[in-house]
């Protein structure tokens, strides 16, 4: 099932209440072949939608435990129908705002739950899926991506589909993408890192570092900053729906490869609920560069910092990188010996 089935749901739901002013929940259960009962729900006369899980009585969850998060809370209760053999868990949307989200969030938590193979798997399943989505909607709200984030992300996918995937496979290339899990390097692969930056400056370019640890090479084999310089084109252009529906199609073969590239695209900030809002502005390239990171090269590292200093952002300008410029068939034969590694 889709998002867009569980919204239809809750609508036909909410026309079937009515103008009741009874109180009640109207339920619909989902996935009719799972071990599992999910179902949708509607809190009538509010017309408040969740998503209900019915659990054994032995598996009760001890309600200090429960998680909490912007626009939706999580109840445990035993509702009549329970028989005083069950509990019920449910997801409530408490704010509006969060309507489409809360749809795809439901969706995604039945469709990972649903294939385990025991309850207690299955609540695991569902507490992993709810801190992944609290994680989301802790850094990203119900608004989606700023403009200088999608350039972010539409960078990191670029060097994913451009670089890593060609070099090692999208079995190995997808895992090592680490950025969406606030990484110090959105690449790391076999001892070595890369740090990407996109920019849409003219001239006189420079990239903003976000700590002292960033640019710091200790412990790798080798660190690579990876700079692409970009054109933005309202109404043209590369848009960053478009990378990642290309990009679902080079690896739509492999499921286990695809699940992983989407639960990244969530950290990343991406939902296809908010795709209207990306798809005005599109991407031209200019010009890309690798730079080597090593000694000598302009940043700041934790080791060279006065003690009781932290926290450091700073910027770099690229002319002063230029000693330090990869040739690009070097680099590309460099990530490829990463190969299964």
């Amino acid at each position: 099932m889709t998002a867009e089935n569980f919204d239809r749901i809750w609508t036909d739901l909410e026309l079937h209440a009515g103008g009741t002013t009874r109180e009640d929940i109207l339920t619909l259960r989902v996935l009719q072949d799972s071990a599992f009962d999910f179902l949708l729900g509607v809190q009538v006369p509010e017309n408040i939608r969740m998503l209900m899980i019915r659990i054994g009585r032995e598996n009760v969850i001890n309600q200090l435990s429960l998680p909490r998060s912007k626009g939706f809370e999580i109840r445990q209760t035993v509702l009549p129908e329970d028989w005083g053999h069950h509990a019920t868990i449910q997801l409530v949307l408490n704010d509006r705002r969060y309507l489409d989200i809360f749809s795809r969030l439901t969706e995604d938590i039945v469709s990972s739950c649903s294939r385990e193979s025991s309850e207690k798997t299955m609540l695991q399943a569902l507490f992993q899926r709810l801190a992944m989505w609290q994680q989301f909607l802790d850094r990203y709200g119900a608004e989606g991506l700023s403009p200088a984030a999608q350039r972010g992300l539409y960078g990191e996918l670029r060097f994913l589909h451009d670089y890593l995937m060609p070099a090692v496979g999208a079995a190995q290339a997808v895992p090592a993408w680490t950025g969406p899990r606030k990484a110090q390097q959105d690449f790391q692969i076999s001892g070595i890192a890369i740090e990407v930056k996109t920019s849409i400056a003219k001239q006189h370019q420079k990239v903003s570092v976000a700590s002292e640890q960033q640019l710091d090479d200790t412990g790798l084999d080798a660190l690579y900053l990876y700079h692409l310089s970009l054109r933005e084109v309202h109404g043209g252009g590369e848009t960053l729906p478009r990378i990642i529906d290309r990009m679902r199609n080079d690896i739509s073969g492999d499921p286990d490869i695809s699940r992983h590239f989407e639960d990244l695209l969530i950290l990343a900030g991406y939902l296809d609920e908010h795709q209207g809002r990306y798809e005005g502005t599109g991407y031209a390239d200019r010009t890309m560069q690798t730079f080597h990171v090593q000694e000598g090269f302009p940043r700041i590292t934790e080791q060279a910092l006065v003690n009781g200093v932290g926290d450091v952002q700073y910027s770099v300008s690229l002319a002063a990188c230029a000693p330090f410029i990869v040739d690009d068939g070097n680099f590309r034969a460099e990530i490829a010996r990463c190969r299964h590694e």
